[in-house]
């Protein structure tokens, strides 16, 4: 009799109390039911245990206000072995309030924070009456977390009941909040995200879960949700569950009007057509049933339009926004594709639907995703949102903790979708333009989603270890502060992982992955834990470089060679700190391919290679591994990996040969090939008056946009349309041939964030060099720098191609310099502080040196824009360079040089040019940046008595200062162009004599004004070329100069102008 009681009370509580068979699309609530073949506690791992809820949630969504006013119920199952004395709850939409913690992040982050109408009144999410069984319990808020003290412990085993009233709070501030409201068309979207009090997770890791909600990931228990949501009548609702009353809310007849076949053909971003008419009194609650879900959200539309599909009995259905039908009449059927693929090659999905949402976001919650874009832009963003109902949905991970875990295995699966759906390379919308057509280049899905990624920091010495807190990527906001990797690196972990395992294996580990933690909570560990029980295999030693480490992988080959007549030694190196084992292919003269693979440990993959004697090394132990091939026809190349799954941070080694493509610079944004070194090159025509013009040819070239990044021209000059009335003597004298050649390359494998620049040309009549060392910090906001430079003008002739006359020929100015870039933000603005030393060096011709100190502040004023310039120099020497002088109205001759439209004569009218009694028309930003006294001679009678031309010294001061007001006019583009008007002024002064401590009161000129009105200009489309730097062109108009020139009438003149190419700071 006493075994019969026990036997009875556990199946009993298995059944929790149910009577009911198990069906999660109806009430009443089956979900701890031991007939749910996807209940925790009828294929948990030993010694595993998580809680039970059961949420029921009345809502009622007010669009006149943006606010709903809720009651919610949740019964509260311990599961775990710990009596309970408090309980916690979320409470996400807090952390967009002021003085939240994600406000202050966003402070320290120097981030501007505009707050909505709601949250500038610390309105989120408001909790009153909440009890305990009835009872009012305490409660103590610290922002997003509600600390419930329970008036008894909630024993182990036993279950309590929550009752509370809420409101939330719909707003619009600035900072990045999922659960948003926006204007679709003259109707007001709904997306209920993260919208009701939330009980914490309290699992066996942490205990409580209470980390406050910075803007990121969340993390919920499994159990039921029985929610009604009630909305004005004309709304169109969708959110996770089966929908209960669907007779009621969408009847045959009305989802008929509402299909999006209906749409067609409706042009992109045309008005909706209004089906349901909006009547204030008039309303609709939808009621939704849930089970083996940890979350419930919601999206609403008046305009939202259905398509569906179906695949093994689960509907895809899409919601779009009318005036995006046309482009969305795939959504459902890729979505139905994109659950096949998931449940097929992964694990069968468990619910009966998923929503794909034309809603202005990209996020996932159980049965829904919000999504954006359109055919075939959305796919990838489609793809990976439905890929998390697999690893978030249903693998319930704690993403607030390892976002990897969910966001990571999420891209790696982004990429297999597309490709298994689409193909190896992405579908995407085709250019405008034949050009663009003949010239955009394919990019395979793998590459675009996960390891172009990773491998442009990889390769940098620049991705974190993944092992690492969500909010804890250097504090950063969004995907910043190597955030991003959780996505790429871990999406490349896991490829690697199917490299190292062999396909067949990899995939049945990670289905059983699946099948033993779906609808549970998994950590790394489990991760790491259940594909070692399931393959038998030791891959800690893997596990640990990924997931610990930023160790990267950087295999090479040394040598290729012919011992005998078919005998070859090929040898590797491992130069990066990750060991992995190795694949390669040797191709052979005759176009055979003899596949092989070294492993790493005992472990040998399924493959058709030849297997060789393991390479078991790491550290500094074994770096180079020799291999002996026999190939009797000889060896053409080597490759490593010839399916480019090794995510290798630097692939010019991985091939005997080293992988240059050459091809035509279309100046079409292509993305960076990491499989070889990508060298472009196009004509190359220019012009001045006294080369002519110029034919050659530019050539550039990197890899990964960071290594051995060349840039380079070589012109061959032919005195065509040379300005002959001007060069009659030196006319054949000019320079025959010019050439420009710049280098870049990174030096993070010896110092992080360091890179070098080495600079040669024959341009303009200046043969210059230059070589430039930079380093910054990890926030990128401080750089140092150290360089050294060369120039020199060769014979008289070659003074012929300035713009102004005040170079010497034969004459070495070779200076170093040393100095301190600082960028920051703060609230409404960015600056940038530079400090640099320059002074004479070793085999100059002059003899001088100057300190200077550079600030620049943008910072916005409502609708206006205020920028600053100030600016200090203090020189020394005695022999300056006339080019290297401070120029009191701009630009000096040596940073003229540096621009290609100033660098000769040929685009500046000569009439704007050259000083004189009065001001002229020309002006470079820079120098002292007295834009209204350019080409002035500025004289003046020092404190000595001395006649003096204060144009040019070599100590100074000044302020510039610009207020932009185009954003109060009607509109900020000219003819679609940038287009910006400003008001401005600009003071300073420059010394009048050489400065000594007794005279440096006394040695600068009087305070010299400008002021005016002034407009910019830029160029940035150039027909289908997406690389062509954008020009500016600048006008402005010195109405005022307080020190005007005799020849002028007065202070105040309305003909004065000055035209410029660049903004002047």
């Amino acid at each position: 009799m006493r075994l019969y009681f026990i036997l009875a009370a556990i199946l009993f509580s298995n059944a929790s109390f149910s009577q009911n068979k198990y069906n999660p699309l109806s009430k009443p609530n089956t979900y701890n039911q031991a007939d749910n073949p996807n209940y925790w506690k009828n294929k948990a791992p030993a010694g595993y245990w998580q809680q039970d809820v059961h949420y029921t949630i009345t809502a009622n969504i007010d669009e006149t206000k943006d606010i709903i006013d809720a009651t919610e119920q949740l019964v509260y199952w311990n599961n775990s072995p710990d009596d309970l004395n408090e309980l916690y709850f979320h409470l996400y939409q807090n952390a967009f309030t002021p003085n939240s913690y994600c406000s202050e992040l966003h402070n320290q982050n120097q981030k501007e924070i505009n707050y909505g109408r709601y949250e500038k009144e610390g309105l989120g999410t408001v909790v009153k009456n909440l009890k305990v069984d009835g009872k009012l319990v305490e409660t103590i808020l610290d922002n997003t977390i509600l600390k419930v003290i329970l008036n008894e412990p909630l024993k182990s085993g036993d279950k309590i009941t929550i009752n509370m009233d809420f409101k939330t709070y719909f707003d619009t501030g600035s900072l990045r909040r999922r659960m948003k409201t926006f204007n679709a068309f003259g109707n007001t979207h709904y997306d209920g995200v993260l919208w009701y009090p939330r009980i914490a997770v309290y699992d066996k890791k942490f205990g409580w879960t209470k980390d406050q909600h910075l803007g990121k990931e969340f993390y919920g228990d499994f159990g039921t949700f029985d929610v009604e949501l009630t909305f004005a009548s004309n709304y169109i609702v969708e959110a996770t569950g089966a929908l209960q009353n669907r007779d009621e809310v969408m009847p045959a007849s009305l989802r008929e009007k509402l299909d999006i076949k209906n749409f067609a053909n409706k042009p992109w971003n045309s008005p909706p057509s209004i089906i349901i008419p909006y009547d204030s009194l008039s309303r609709k609650t939808w009621i939704y049933h849930a089970e083996n879900v940890h979350d419930f959200a919601f999206t609403a539309d008046p305009t939202y339009r259905i398509g569906e599909a179906e695949w093994n009995g689960i509907r895809a259905i899409s919601l779009v926004q009318e005036p995006h039908a046309s482009r969305w009449q795939n959504a459902a059927d890729f979505a139905a594709k994109v659950i096949q693929v998931f449940s097929e090659d992964i694990g069968m999905y468990v619910y009966n639907k998923i929503i794909v949402a034309d809603a202005r976001d990209g996020m996932e919650y159980p049965m829904i995703t919000l999504d954006s874009g359109s055919d075939p832009g959305y796919r990838g963003l489609l793809a990976h949102e439905i890929g998390h109902q697999w690893f978030y949905a249903q693998v319930g991970s704690n993403e607030t903790y390892r976002a990897a875990m969910d966001e990571g295995f999420t891209q790696f699966l982004t990429a297999w979708a597309l490709t298994k759906i689409d193909g190896d390379y992405l579908v995407r919308e085709k250019p405008s333009s034949k050009y663009g057509i003949r010239f955009t280049k394919d990019v395979k899905a793998i590459d675009s989603r996960v390891y172009y990624g990773y491998l442009r920091d990889a390769t940098k010495y620049n991705d974190p270890a993944l092992n690492t807190h969500s909010d804890d990527f250097g504090s950063a906001l969004g995907h910043g502060g190597g955030y991003r990797h959780v996505y790429y690196k871990t999406g490349a972990m896991l490829y690697n992982l199917q490299y190292v395992l062999g396909d067949e294996l990899f995939l049945e580990a990670m289905q059983h992955y699946f099948q033993k933690w779906k609808m549970a909570h998994p950590y790394f560990e489990d991760f790491r834990e259940s594909i070692i029980e399931y393959t038998k295999v030791d891959l800690n030693w893997f596990f640990d470089q990924w997931l610990e480490t930023s160790k990267t992988i950087d295999y090479s080959i040394n040598n290729v060679k012919n011992t005998t007549e078919d005998n070859f030694e090929i040898t590797f190196e491992r130069k990066g700190e990750m060991q992995m084992p190795i694949d390669f292919s040797v191709y052979t003269n005759d176009g055979k391919e003899y596949k092989y693979h070294i492993p790493n440990h005992w472990f040998v993959k399924n493959t058709d290679a030849t297997v060789l004697n393991k390479w078991h090394a790491w550290g500094k132990l074994y770096p180079k591994y020799t291999a002996i091939v026999n190939i009797p026809s000889g060896i053409e190349r080597v490759v490593i990996d010839p399916t480019n799954r090794l995510a290798d941070k630097y692939m010019l080694n991985n091939v005997s040969k080293v992988p240059i493509k050459v091809d035509f610079d279309s100046r079409i944004w292509n993305m960076a090939d990491w499989k070889q070194y990508e060298l472009n090159i196009r004509p190359d025509v220019w012009y001045n008056n006294y080369d002519g013009v110029k034919l050659g040819f530019h050539i550039n070239g990197d890899y990964m946009n960071y290594h051995h990044k060349v840039d380079a021209s070589v012109w061959l000059n032919t005195a065509l349309l040379q300005d002959y009335n001007y060069y009659d003597y030196y006319q054949n004298e000019y320079n025959p041939f010019s050439y420009r050649f710049n280098y870049n390359t990174g030096l993070d494998k010896f110092s992080k964030h360091t890179d070098i620049t080495l600079h040669s040309r024959i341009l303009g009549g200046l043969n210059l060099n230059k070589i430039k060392l930079k380093k910054y910090d990890y926030s990128k906001k401080n750089m140092f720098y150290a360089s050294f430079k060369s120039m020199y003008r060769a014979k008289e002739s070659d003074l012929r191609y300035t713009n102004y006359k005040v170079w010497e020929s034969d004459k070495f100015n070779n200076t170093a310099s040393f100095g301190w870039t600082h960028s920051y933000k703060y609230k409404g603005g960015d600056g940038k502080i530079n400090i640099e030393l320059t002074s004479s060096s070793i085999g100059s011709d002059y003899d001088y040196s100057k300190l200077v100190l550079t600030s620049i502040h943008k910072s916005k004023l409502g609708k206006l824009q205020l920028n600053t310039r100030l600016f200090g120099q203090y020189g020394s020497g005695t022999n300056w360079a006339g080019e290297s002088r401070l120029n009191l109205a701009g630009a000096n001759s040596e940073d003229l040089m540096e621009n290609k439209y100033t660098r000769a004569e040929g685009f500046i009218p000569d009439q704007w040019l050259g000083y004189g009694i009065t001001t002229n028309h020309f002006q470079m930003g820079g120098g002292l940046n007295l834009r209204g006294y350019a080409g002035y001679y500025a004289p003046e009678i020092n404190y000595e008595g001395n006649y003096v031309l204060t144009y040019n010294g070599t100590s100074g001061a000044s302020i510039s200062v610009e207020l932009e007001f185009q954003n109060i006019l009607s509109s900020d583009r000219f003819f679609g162009l940038p287009f910006k008007s400003y008001l401005f002024a600009d003071a300073g002064v420059i010394n009048t004599t050489e400065i000594t401590r007794e005279n440096y009161k006394e040695a600068f000129s009087k305070v010299r004004s400008d002021a005016g009105l002034g407009f910019a200009l830029t160029l940035n489309v150039w027909g289908p070329l997406q690389m062509v730097k954008p020009i500016t062109l600048r006008l402005d108009l010195p109405f005022l100069l307080n020190r005007y020139p005799s020849v002028d009438e007065d202070y105040y003149q309305t003909n004065r102008f000055v035209v410029g190419i660049g903004r002047t700071f």
